[in-house]
């Protein structure tokens, strides 16, 4: 296992609760349970930091195997075995992440407080594990857009909108029926009525709440 980086075991961040190698990425459990801070955010390069359901308050790392979220298939390896553009076109997206008019944006709403796009804040656990931020999907086979898409397929609509606005993944459930995405827009592109509306067009719901510390974020819902 290499050696975990020493911003992790900071003041910066909590106790670790545990450390998991799986298929060549090493996976590091905090004693976290609420949504990241802008500044754990700011990252080993490299590495990616967000809140997952699968680690959460009653999960036991010494008995957990990650083999457990995997079920069929690597979603991990099969990023290579799938382009960009078909990836993309499975939601209605093109090659840079926008809409391609395929689809009509879906419904797209505003909440008032963050409970209303995240639910479980207090329940789910910090992750950070050693991939860019946007093959997370894949990395933790979130099957939440499994109606459309799969997890590797997510992952690279993710890698557009990261690529082209800085997009990251924030937050998401650890089963098939945690179907909410929770995206973080950096705020020089909060304004921009295409990307969200891409959002919209890739998912079936979308809401949106403008957070203190973190800008604002993006709920997308998956039929």
């Amino acid at each position: 296992m290499p050696a975990i980086p020493e911003i992790f075991e900071s003041d910066l961040f909590p106790e670790i609760s545990g450390t998991k190698e799986f298929r060549g990425l090493t996976y590091i459990f905090f004693d976290q349970f609420t949504l990241p801070t802008s500044e754990q955010l700011e990252q080993v390069p490299g590495w990616s930091v967000f809140t997952w359901g699968w680690w959460n308050a009653e999960t036991d790392l010494d008995d957990a195997d990650l083999e457990e979220i995997t079920f069929d298939g690597d979603r991990l390896s099969q990023l290579s075995e799938i382009s960009s553009a078909s990836a993309l076109n499975t939601f209605s997206l093109t090659e840079q992440g926008l809409p391609n008019g395929e689809r009509e944006p879906q419904l797209i709403e505003s909440a008032e407080i963050l409970t209303a796009i995240f639910a479980e804040e207090g329940t789910w656990g910090l992750v950070a594990i050693s991939c860019p931020n946007w093959q997370v999907p894949a990395a933790c086979e979130w099957l939440g857009c499994m109606n459309i898409a799969e997890p590797h397929e997510m992952a690279l609509a993710l890698k557009a909108w990261q690529t082209g606005w800085g997009v990251e993944a924030l937050a998401f459930g650890g089963e098939e029926d945690d179907a909410d995405l929770l995206l973080r827009i950096p705020d020089e592109h909060a304004d921009n009525a295409e990307l969200i509306n891409a959002f919209a067009v890739a998912a079936d719901q979308v809401r949106t709440f403008k957070h203190e510390d973190l800008g604002l974020l993006a709920s997308l819902w998956f039929d």
